[in-house]
């Protein structure tokens, strides 16, 4: 891990988003262009793609510098392949950001430029409404209920966030599934005395592919990650 805390690694989970993993990687070359990182990289996890994903982002890394890609040979989902990219990370800040193209270059620069402040800078969604009606209606129930059963206060459990490198290596992350940020947070604020700050931003909607959170494979893995989380939360304790 670099000493430099100007530096900060992209995580870029993606899986069949051959229509969208090079805007998103434009998004974060022109907010890194306009912010004042000096020292950046980005990771593709290429998460068992059947599309081109992997073509394009193999020919995006021989046209631009400091991009790596890790390529999974089939799809292990969205924590496992976060996972993966989080071994390839040796900056000093983190911030994972999925392969879907939708978080424009100004809202990632204004999390980037924030984050030296912060050992964690999170957010939540102020413009919900372009999300469809289901997926809407389910988050305005789903963030209270993990709130009552974990403890927590937090606006939002899955929007974009910027880490600081030594607290996330520093726990261990079991979770697969669309879960693994609920992991993560868990794990932190119960064991962790966190600097950090909760910001809005905003969403643009994909215009190309289609979302796969609310497969039925990953609602099954999402219930029992939450059940087995809820049962590791009475065994965290926060250190001093």
């Amino acid at each position: 891990m670099t000493s430099n805390n100007n530096s900060i690694s992209f995580i870029v989970p993606c899986y069949n988003e051959k229509n969208n993993i090079e805007n998103t990687v434009n998004e974060i070359f022109t907010a890194v262009n306009q912010s004042s990182r000096k020292e950046y990289e980005i990771i593709i996890v290429d998460d068992g793609s059947t599309d081109q994903t992997f073509q394009i982002a193999e020919n995006l890394k021989r046209k631009k510098k400091n991009i790596k890609i890790v390529k999974n040979i089939k799809n292990i989902g969205l924590g496992g392949a976060i996972k993966k990219g989080l071994l390839e990370a040796k900056l000093d800040k983190i911030m994972f950001l999925p392969g879907d193209n939708c978080h424009q270059s100004s809202e990632i620069k204004k999390l980037i430029n924030m984050s030296d402040r912060y050992d964690l800078v999170l957010t939540y969604y102020s413009n919900l409404e372009v999300r469809t009606f289901l997926r809407n209606y389910f988050t305005k129930f789903y963030t209270p209920f993990l709130n009552f059963i974990f403890g927590l206060k937090l606006p939002y459990y899955n929007g974009l966030g910027v880490y600081k490198s030594s607290i996330l290596k520093d726990i261990d992350i079991y979770t697969n599934s669309f879960t693994w940020q609920i992991e993560v947070l868990l794990k932190l604020f119960k064991t962790k005395n966190l600097i950090y700050v909760c910001i809005p931003t905003t969403l643009n909607d994909r215009t190309k592919g289609e979302s796969k959170a609310f497969k039925i494979k990953n609602s099954i893995y999402v219930f029992f990650s939450i059940t087995r989380l809820f049962i590791i939360k009475f065994f965290l304790k926060k250190s001093n």
